[in-house]
């Protein structure tokens, strides 16, 4: 692997460095970002060929607006400051967005409960511009969209993340960080206040001895976290896989969306349910679904006959949308610290000194609304590994 960095060489295949990130998504990508203003010794190490390739290119790309978790945990808060964060940021750099807005629909007067509870929970949480719509108010909203009543969220919105990730590279870059791609990390040994890092690619192992180690891995996150030494059963570290496939609706039938389109969700199930999201590209995409992987394999494939339930699905609040409208599109895959059918569970991101491991920081089940909440997810981190 060939690094070009001012570091110190240790022997013939040891780097030093201050900060090693582990993983070049949206997360580890803002962490390096965000701290690069302060250190101008940082390595992220990516195993994949380039940014971004796993959870944070699989997904909706939507802004949310912290509607649904719980008033007082991280992932509230993340989202609701990331949120404004992400905005100013995409206004400031040029990169493509819409704040759309967004209805979570219900079908059946069984849902306006939830709805209101819905609404509630927002309010608590600090969502501005909320409203409780009727039937008249979301047809003339979205004439194409059946509903007794709705939530809009006017905040919600859309963003380009690949020209975010890179935009943030680009940013990071400029302040001295260094990107290894290809670079897997294979083991992790704690020297005194030093972790060796053992990262190979095609080619060769390398050691990158690093003062401060940050988890950002993703779906492979606990798995790194139980390198280090922890044990990830005890700590509750342990993610589930949980794929989310997506179907495309045809371009005569993507114009008749505006905005997002949420149903009710079922607060037990691995996701938010399948919804109708239009992208910038004048396009409309369906999903995701949930489903939990029985083994920790990285399937991104599109089962088509799950077009069928797709469009019974989204029928519901879409009543025009017809099978012969919609085809396969993507998957992506969610890293869930919960299994099926069990409550919330919150981010997790901690400095691991009271495990044993001062200068460790793991970022564990950062799955939605972590695109939103990705630059005050970077800020929280700064905080951690900067104390004032």
């Amino acid at each position: 692997m060939t690094l070009i960095v001012s570091v110190l060489i240790l022997s013939g295949i040891m780097y030093k460095t201050d900060i090693l990130i582990i993983g070049a998504g949206v997360i580890g990508l803002a962490v390096a970002e965000e701290l690069s203003a302060l250190s101008k010794s940082i390595i992220v190490v990516e195993k994949n060929e380039s940014f971004g390739r796993e959870t944070s290119s699989r997904n909706s790309e939507v802004i949310h607006g912290g509607i649904y978790y719980p008033h007082d945990s991280l992932k509230t808060r993340m989202c609701v400051k990331g949120r404004e964060l992400l905005y100013e940021f995409c206004e400031k750099n040029n990169i493509a967005h819409k704040k759309t807005g967004k209805l979570i629909v219900a079908t059946e007067k069984e849902e306006i409960g939830a709805i209101e509870s819905l609404f509630s929970n927002a309010c608590k949480n600090g969502v501005p511009g909320l409203k409780i719509m009727d039937r008249e108010e979301i047809k003339k909203m979205e004439p194409d969209i059946f509903g007794i009543t709705a939530l809009h969220s006017p905040e919600t919105g859309i963003v380009d993340s690949h020209s975010l990730m890179q935009r943030l590279i680009g940013k990071a870059k400029a302040n001295g960080v260094t990107m290894a791609y290809n670079s897997e990390v294979m083991a992790i040994e704690k020297d005194k206040d030093i972790y060796n890092v053992k990262v190979r690619d095609a080619n060769e192992t390398t050691t990158l001895a690093a003062r401060v180690v940050i988890n950002c891995a993703g779906l492979d996150s606990d798995t790194i976290a139980e390198m280090v030494g922890i044990d990830i059963r005890e700590c509750k570290y342990e993610l589930q896989y949980c794929k989310g496939q997506y179907f495309r609706v045809n371009q005569r039938k993507a114009g008749r969306v505006k905005r997002l389109i949420y149903p009710v969700p079922h607060p037990k199930a691995g996701g938010l349910g399948i919804h109708a999201t239009p992208d910038l590209g004048g396009g409309l995409r369906l999903g995701p679904d949930h489903e939990y992987l029985k083994n920790r394999i990285k399937d991104y494939s599109v089962d088509e006959s799950r077009k069928k339930e797709f469009c019974a699905s989204v029928k519901r609040f879409m009543p025009s949308i017809e099978e012969g409208d919609i085809f396969t599109d993507t998957a992506g895959i969610r890293p869930k610290l919960r299994d099926y059918g069990s409550d919330f569970s919150d981010f997790i991101i901690k400095e691991e000194t009271a495990s044993g491991f001062p200068g460790l920081i793991n970022l564990i089940g950062i799955e939605s609304p972590g695109l939103t909440a990705s630059l005050a997810i970077a800020e929280h981190v700064r905080q951690i590994a900067f104390p004032a």
